[in-house]
Protein backbone atom coordinates (compact mmCIF):
# COMPACT_ATOMS: atom_id res chain seq x y z
CA UNK A 1 0.00 0.00 0.00
CA UNK A 2 1.02 3.55 -0.51
CA UNK A 3 2.91 5.19 2.31
CA UNK A 4 2.29 8.68 0.99
CA UNK A 5 1.25 11.32 3.56
CA UNK A 6 -2.37 11.38 2.41
CA UNK A 7 -2.67 7.69 3.30
CA UNK A 8 -1.46 8.11 6.88
CA UNK A 9 -3.87 6.75 9.48
CA UNK A 10 -4.68 9.25 12.23
CA UNK A 11 -6.87 9.28 15.32
CA UNK A 12 -9.82 11.67 15.00
CA UNK A 13 -9.76 14.34 17.70
CA UNK A 14 -12.69 15.79 19.68
CA UNK A 15 -14.38 18.53 17.70
CA UNK A 16 -13.83 16.79 14.34
CA UNK A 17 -17.09 14.85 14.43
CA UNK A 18 -18.71 16.86 11.62
CA UNK A 19 -15.99 15.87 9.14
CA UNK A 20 -16.38 12.20 10.10
CA UNK A 21 -20.17 12.39 9.75
CA UNK A 22 -19.83 13.94 6.29
CA UNK A 23 -17.52 11.13 5.17
CA UNK A 24 -19.86 8.43 6.48
CA UNK A 25 -22.84 10.00 4.73
CA UNK A 26 -20.87 10.34 1.49
CA UNK A 27 -19.73 6.72 1.56
CA UNK A 28 -23.08 5.26 2.64
CA UNK A 29 -25.34 7.13 0.26
CA UNK A 30 -26.85 3.89 -1.07
CA UNK A 31 -26.61 1.77 2.08
CA UNK A 32 -29.62 -0.61 2.01
CA UNK A 33 -30.76 -0.14 5.62
CA UNK A 34 -30.65 3.65 5.35
CA UNK A 35 -32.54 3.66 2.05
CA UNK A 36 -35.28 1.48 3.50
CA UNK A 37 -35.64 3.31 6.81
CA UNK A 38 -35.36 6.77 5.28
CA UNK A 39 -36.56 6.70 1.66
CA UNK A 40 -36.95 10.47 1.36
CA UNK A 41 -33.51 11.96 0.59
CA UNK A 42 -34.00 15.17 2.55
CA UNK A 43 -35.39 13.33 5.55
CA UNK A 44 -32.54 10.82 5.30
CA UNK A 45 -30.01 13.63 5.46
CA UNK A 46 -31.63 15.23 8.52
CA UNK A 47 -32.09 12.04 10.52
CA UNK A 48 -28.76 10.46 9.62
CA UNK A 49 -26.84 13.61 10.44
CA UNK A 50 -28.44 13.76 13.89
CA UNK A 51 -27.93 10.11 14.77
CA UNK A 52 -24.46 9.88 13.26
CA UNK A 53 -23.35 13.00 15.09
CA UNK A 54 -24.32 11.38 18.39
CA UNK A 55 -22.62 8.12 17.45
CA UNK A 56 -19.39 9.72 16.25
CA UNK A 57 -19.11 12.04 19.24
CA UNK A 58 -19.45 9.04 21.52
CA UNK A 59 -16.85 6.97 19.66
CA UNK A 60 -14.31 9.80 19.47
CA UNK A 61 -14.14 9.84 23.26
CA UNK A 62 -12.48 6.40 23.15
CA UNK A 63 -9.74 7.63 20.77
CA UNK A 64 -10.41 4.76 18.36
CA UNK A 65 -12.03 6.59 15.44
CA UNK A 66 -9.44 6.42 12.67
CA UNK A 67 -9.23 8.56 9.54
CA UNK A 68 -7.25 9.15 6.37
CA UNK A 69 -7.21 12.67 4.93
CA UNK A 70 -6.34 14.56 1.80
CA UNK A 71 -5.72 18.31 1.62
CA UNK A 72 -9.37 19.22 2.16
CA UNK A 73 -11.37 16.32 3.63
CA UNK A 74 -11.39 13.15 5.61
CA UNK A 75 -11.42 10.69 2.72
CA UNK A 76 -11.99 7.52 4.74
CA UNK A 77 -12.88 6.68 8.32
CA UNK A 78 -13.33 3.65 10.56
CA UNK A 79 -15.31 4.03 13.74
CA UNK A 80 -14.20 1.38 16.23
CA UNK A 81 -15.34 0.80 19.80
CA UNK A 82 -12.94 -0.96 22.18
CA UNK A 83 -13.85 -3.86 24.48
CA UNK A 84 -16.42 -2.86 27.09
CA UNK A 85 -17.65 0.21 25.18
CA UNK A 86 -20.76 -1.47 23.78
CA UNK A 87 -23.61 -1.39 24.58
CA UNK A 88 -23.78 2.26 25.53
CA UNK A 89 -24.30 3.09 29.18
CA UNK A 90 -27.36 5.07 30.24
CA UNK A 91 -25.14 8.09 30.80
CA UNK A 92 -23.77 7.93 27.24
CA UNK A 93 -27.27 7.55 25.81
CA UNK A 94 -28.42 10.60 27.72
CA UNK A 95 -25.45 12.58 26.44
CA UNK A 96 -26.42 11.65 22.87
CA UNK A 97 -29.91 13.09 23.29
CA UNK A 98 -28.70 16.62 22.46
CA UNK A 99 -27.71 15.50 18.96
CA UNK A 100 -30.70 13.24 18.37
CA UNK A 101 -33.45 15.52 19.71
CA UNK A 102 -33.79 17.72 16.58
CA UNK A 103 -34.47 14.67 14.40
CA UNK A 104 -36.91 13.24 16.94
CA UNK A 105 -38.86 16.51 16.91
CA UNK A 106 -38.75 17.07 13.15
CA UNK A 107 -39.08 13.46 11.94
CA UNK A 108 -40.53 11.46 14.85
CA UNK A 109 -41.70 8.43 12.86
CA UNK A 110 -38.44 8.04 10.96
CA UNK A 111 -36.44 8.54 14.15
CA UNK A 112 -38.41 5.84 15.97
CA UNK A 113 -37.81 3.43 13.08
CA UNK A 114 -34.10 4.19 13.15
CA UNK A 115 -33.97 3.68 16.91
CA UNK A 116 -35.83 0.37 16.58
CA UNK A 117 -33.26 -0.77 14.03
CA UNK A 118 -30.41 0.20 16.35
CA UNK A 119 -32.01 -1.55 19.33
CA UNK A 120 -32.41 -4.77 17.36
CA UNK A 121 -28.73 -4.67 16.43
CA UNK A 122 -27.81 -4.09 20.07
CA UNK A 123 -29.76 -7.16 21.17
CA UNK A 124 -27.90 -9.31 18.65
CA UNK A 125 -24.52 -8.09 19.87
CA UNK A 126 -22.06 -10.50 21.52
CA UNK A 127 -21.65 -10.08 25.26
CA UNK A 128 -18.00 -11.13 25.54
CA UNK A 129 -15.21 -8.52 25.33
CA UNK A 130 -14.53 -7.62 21.69
CA UNK A 131 -13.63 -4.85 19.26
CA UNK A 132 -16.65 -3.49 17.40
CA UNK A 133 -16.37 -1.96 13.95
CA UNK A 134 -19.36 0.40 14.04
CA UNK A 135 -18.76 1.92 10.62
CA UNK A 136 -16.21 1.83 7.81
CA UNK A 137 -16.72 4.46 5.14
CA UNK A 138 -14.68 5.68 2.18
CA UNK A 139 -15.76 8.58 -0.01
CA UNK A 140 -16.81 7.23 -3.45
CA UNK A 141 -14.03 9.03 -5.35
CA UNK A 142 -11.42 7.40 -3.08
CA UNK A 143 -12.74 3.85 -3.07
CA UNK A 144 -10.70 0.88 -4.34
CA UNK A 145 -7.43 2.50 -3.27
CA UNK A 146 -6.79 0.31 -0.21
CA UNK A 147 -7.87 2.96 2.29
CA UNK A 148 -10.36 0.71 4.04
CA UNK A 149 -7.67 -1.89 4.61
CA UNK A 150 -5.39 0.69 6.21
CA UNK A 151 -8.15 1.59 8.66
CA UNK A 152 -8.99 -2.01 9.55
CA UNK A 153 -5.63 -3.70 9.97
CA UNK A 154 -4.27 -1.58 12.87
CA UNK A 155 -7.13 -2.57 15.16
CA UNK A 156 -7.05 -6.17 13.99
CA UNK A 157 -3.40 -6.26 14.99
CA UNK A 158 -4.27 -4.80 18.38
CA UNK A 159 -7.09 -7.31 18.85
CA UNK A 160 -4.74 -10.17 17.96
CA UNK A 161 -2.17 -8.96 20.47
CA UNK A 162 -4.84 -8.98 23.18
CA UNK A 163 -6.42 -12.19 21.80
CA UNK A 164 -9.84 -10.62 21.39
CA UNK A 165 -12.50 -11.17 18.71
CA UNK A 166 -13.89 -8.45 16.45
CA UNK A 167 -17.50 -7.92 15.38
CA UNK A 168 -19.46 -5.93 12.78
CA UNK A 169 -22.83 -5.68 11.03
CA UNK A 170 -23.74 -4.81 7.47
CA UNK A 171 -26.97 -4.73 5.48
CA UNK A 172 -25.12 -4.92 2.16
CA UNK A 173 -24.37 -8.53 1.09
CA UNK A 174 -21.66 -7.20 -1.22
CA UNK A 175 -19.59 -6.45 1.88
CA UNK A 176 -19.32 -10.10 2.94
CA UNK A 177 -16.47 -10.96 0.58
CA UNK A 178 -14.61 -7.80 1.54
CA UNK A 179 -14.64 -8.49 5.27
CA UNK A 180 -13.94 -12.18 4.75
CA UNK A 181 -10.52 -11.13 3.42
CA UNK A 182 -9.70 -9.89 6.91
CA UNK A 183 -10.72 -13.09 8.66
CA UNK A 184 -14.36 -12.26 9.43
CA UNK A 185 -17.00 -14.96 9.03
CA UNK A 186 -20.78 -14.68 8.83
CA UNK A 187 -22.67 -15.31 12.07
CA UNK A 188 -26.20 -14.35 11.04
CA UNK A 189 -27.13 -13.81 7.39
CA UNK A 190 -30.74 -12.71 7.84
CA UNK A 191 -31.14 -10.62 10.98
CA UNK A 192 -34.38 -8.66 10.57
CA UNK A 193 -34.30 -5.35 12.41
CA UNK A 194 -37.37 -3.67 10.88
CA UNK A 195 -40.48 -5.23 9.29
CA UNK A 196 -40.07 -5.80 5.54
CA UNK A 197 -36.59 -4.25 5.70
CA UNK A 198 -33.33 -5.58 4.31
CA UNK A 199 -31.73 -8.30 6.38
CA UNK A 200 -28.66 -7.37 8.36
CA UNK A 201 -25.61 -9.62 8.33
CA UNK A 202 -23.50 -10.02 11.45
CA UNK A 203 -19.86 -11.06 11.16
CA UNK A 204 -17.19 -12.08 13.64
CA UNK A 205 -13.44 -12.41 13.51
CA UNK A 206 -12.32 -14.92 16.10
CA UNK A 207 -9.57 -14.26 18.59
CA UNK A 208 -6.31 -16.05 17.74
CA UNK A 209 -5.87 -19.36 19.52
CA UNK A 210 -2.14 -18.95 19.85
CA UNK A 211 0.33 -16.09 20.00
CA UNK A 212 0.80 -14.46 16.62
CA UNK A 213 3.95 -12.92 15.27
CA UNK A 214 3.30 -9.30 14.44
CA UNK A 215 4.92 -8.17 11.22
CA UNK A 216 6.93 -4.98 10.92
CA UNK A 217 4.24 -3.59 8.63
CA UNK A 218 1.55 -4.16 11.28
CA UNK A 219 3.74 -2.48 13.91
CA UNK A 220 4.18 0.51 11.62
CA UNK A 221 0.43 0.68 11.02
CA UNK A 222 -0.36 0.71 14.73
CA UNK A 223 2.28 3.34 15.41
CA UNK A 224 0.36 5.82 13.29
CA UNK A 225 -2.45 6.10 15.84
CA UNK A 226 -1.19 4.78 19.16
Amino acid sequence: MSSSPEHTVEVVLPGEHAAVVATIMAGHGRYPAFLHLLPDPRQRTRVLRSFLTATVRDAISFQTVLAIRDDTNITATAMWLPPGAFPWTTRRKMAATRSILPAMLTDPRASRAFMHHSTALEHAHPTEPHWYLETLSVRPEHQRQGLGSRLITPILGRADQDRLPCYLETSDPANIDYYTRFGFRVLERALITVPDGPACITMRRDAPKSELRVSARDKDSRSNYS
